[in-house]
């Protein structure tokens, strides 16, 4: 397991119960107006956020995919990456599962401005 940035393993959250989520009644659900967040200084690239997402809309994908992008700052930005994460919006319900899973709180869940 990596180490957090202060050279300390983060702590770890053996405590979950592990239950099948009702697919139906959260689609039936309307999307909060909030958004996962990742402060990558923090994250150790652990992928608990993939193992935990009960849409598997989470993926921590190598940063050859971002290719030939449109913006200079993305590709300088990917460059510089081990990973690029990224969340299939479409999918995400905004559960929040994966933010209380990430040991280093990487992630986080914000409100959308109108």
């Amino acid at each position: 397991m990596g180490k957090t940035d202060k050279g300390e393993h983060p702590l770890m959250f053996d405590d979950y119960v592990v239950q099948q989520v009702d697919p139906q009644w959260l689609q039936e659900r309307v999307k909060p107006k909030r958004h996962i967040g990742l402060t990558p200084e923090l994250c150790i690239l652990c992928r608990a956020c993939e193992d935990v997402c009960p849409w598997e809309c989470i993926y921590m994908m190598s940063p050859d995919i971002v290719r030939d992008a449109d913006s200079p700052s993305l590709m300088t930005l990917a460059s510089q990456s081990h990973a690029v994460f990224i969340i299939d919006d479409n999918e995400c319900t905004r559960c929040a599962i994966c933010v209380e899973r990430c040991p280093s709180d990487a992630l986080w869940l914000g409100r959308v401005d109108n």
